[in-house]
């Protein structure tokens, strides 16, 4: 499966936290069981959001 990286970075992990619970959120409105999302950190630093786009049947 391949991911979907959020076109920003951020200088916190709680505002990156924050999106990412606004993006798992969304996909569980939009009915999706599960979503896999995540926060990484660069190796500068910032930190960003991916997650993986559910299944297309």
């Amino acid at each position: 499966m391949t991911w979907v990286y959020e076109a920003r970075l951020y200088d916190s992990r709680s505002v990156a936290n924050y999106v990412a619970m606004c993006v798992r959120d969304d996909q569980i409105l939009r009915g999706h069981q599960q979503p896999l999302v995540q926060i990484y950190r660069t190796c500068k630093g910032n930190y960003g959001v991916r997650y993986q786009p559910p299944l297309s049947m």
